[in-house]
């Protein structure tokens, strides 16, 4: 089993903005795809989506709007983060070969 190769600033840099754009770029697929946008719609429809609304206390349409989109980007990050690190570590395998 190899070892990753240790930090630098300038592979983190990179690395934290590989996670920015993508994670603009997932949120943009929002805008762009009604597949997308139509499955975020039947997820906030959703019971779970309701008491969430209710916990957090989201009475009127705006709240549950800033909720939406707060977990949206979150979302979105989270994939990003995924992303960037499997891309980092298949570059990584290929260059220890």
């Amino acid at each position: 089993m190899s070892s990753n190769p240790p930090p630098t600033i300038t592979r983190t840099v990179c690395k934290t903005l590989a996670v920015l754009v993508l994670t603009g770029l997932f949120m943009l697929s929002l805008r762009f795809s009604a597949t997308v946008a139509g499955a975020v719609d039947r997820i906030a429809g959703t019971g779970m989506w309701l008491a969430l609304y209710r916990l957090a206390g989201a009475n009127d349409a705006t709240e549950q709007e800033r909720l939406i989109v707060m977990a949206v980007a979150l979302v979105c990050c989270l994939l990003a983060i995924g992303v960037v690190e499997v891309a980092d570590r298949l570059i990584s395998r290929r260059s220890s070969s």
